[in-house]
């Protein structure tokens, strides 16, 4: 099953050796404190079973895995610690932070007496040790992006905004998965009743109880070839990308931003797959977005989209391989797939290759793939170089 996990953080104030409860330390001083991170078992994040076994008919094996890492959301290994201190007002402002991390699950810091605000997110663990998840902190939030990636031609970054206030961003890779928790005015008192004594650590322990929740979500995408007995469809090269996803996400909140961008994704081909009683060709992959714009976090598996972003539409581009060679890029609206699995999902995109319109054999090399810009996708760059 797959599950991400509930953090229960005990607050220990190290107190004297002794076999007698001893005393606080008195308001205004440093406390010695033990923060013990354990990890219990959280409904799922996405209960993909039934979904899997009647409508993902890609299926996975081990190169799969090799390539996008498993099905499930991988277990955190490490997570970092941001610690605002407050003061005696729960609604000062951040003015400033203790970052570390915690690498055992176990920790031991100096709290002083008064609120904190505090933020847990999991380190990346990225297959291949490239980190693409970029993290960004500013006074009064904590915001996760990515790096871009290649380059597309002008027509297809034009054609995936909303509207002329939607200016594209290019394409950003997709992000790897990670969990994040935000505890807002943790109160740490000097009243011993506020606390459970260990009399066998000799420590005052106090109980916070914080959700982790994913901030990225999976969707597995497949695209089935229906009338390709001709073999008029080769292959692929393994382009992707998906229109109107979000660009960033509030880690505080787990909110997605407004501003949408188009994310790069990998697919790979399967020849002679069963689906619904007949062999098709499908070609697929996984997709790990921060979702769509504008969006709540995760409350519950299949909670379909609540956005104001509602006009934004999600339409995948891939690119295909004709038995002559050449590659065109077509396209599929997947906008009311998207919407009704918010938080993560099966996507499935049927193509009937009778239908297709073949790239033109008088074109250039490339033969009309968006994924390889032109000439004229530069034509109006400025270059700036200093001597």
């Amino acid at each position: 099953m797959k599950r991400i996990h509930l953090i229960y953080i005990m607050v220990a104030m190290l107190g004297f050796v002794s076999c007698i409860e001893p005393p606080l330390h008195l308001p205004g001083q440093d406390l010695a404190v033990d923060v013990q991170v354990a990890q219990t078992e959280l409904n799922l994040v996405w209960d993909n079973e039934v979904q899997i076994e009647h409508e993902w008919y890609y299926g996975w094996d081990l190169k799969d895995d090799s390539i996008w890492g498993g099905l499930a959301y991988p277990h955190p290994s490490s997570y970092e610690v941001y610690r605002y201190y407050k003061g005696d007002d729960p609604l000062a402002k951040h003015s400033g932070v203790d970052v570390f991390t915690i690498d055992n699950n176990r920790f031991r810091r100096y709290f002083q007496f008064g609120y904190y605000d505090m933020l847990f997110y999991s380190n990346i663990d990225s297959q291949d040790g490239t980190q693409v998840l970029v993290i960004k902190e500013s006074a009064d939030s904590v915001i996760a992006t990515t790096t871009g990636t290649r380059g597309l031609s002008r027509s297809i970054l034009n054609a995936s905004r909303a509207d002329e206030g939607d200016a594209p961003l290019g394409v950003l890779n997709q992000p790897e998965i990670f969990y994040a928790c935000y505890s807002e005015n943790v109160y740490i008192s000097p009243d011993l009743k506020d606390y459970e004594y260990d009399p066998v650590e000799n420590v005052y322990i106090k109980h916070l109880q914080a959700e982790l929740r994913p901030l990225v979500y999976i969707y597995l995408v497949q695209f089935i070839l229906l009338n390709n007995d001709d073999g008029r469809i080769k292959g692929i090269n393994g382009n992707a990308a998906i229109s109107s996803m979000a660009a960033s996400t509030n880690l505080y909140t787990g909110h997605t931003s407004n501003q949408p961008t188009l994310v790069y994704f990998n697919t790979r081909m399967k020849e002679n797959r069963e689906v619904e009683g007949k062999m098709c060709d499908v070609f697929g992959g996984k997709l790990t977005t921060f979702g769509l714009c504008d969006n709540e976090p995760y409350t519950r598996s299949g909670a379909p989209y609540a956005g104001t972003r509602s006009n934004l539409s999600n339409i995948v581009y891939y690119d295909l391989v004709w038995n002559n060679d050449q590659v065109k890029t077509y396209q599929a609206d997947v906008t009311s797939q998207m919407q009704a699995n918010s938080h993560g999902g099966i996507i499935t995109i049927w193509i009937d290759c009778s239908k297709l319109t073949p790239p033109d054999s008088s074109g250039s090399e490339g033969g009309g793939s968006l994924f390889i810009p032109t000439l004229e996708d530069y034509d109006e760059v400025e270059w700036n170089i200093d001597i």
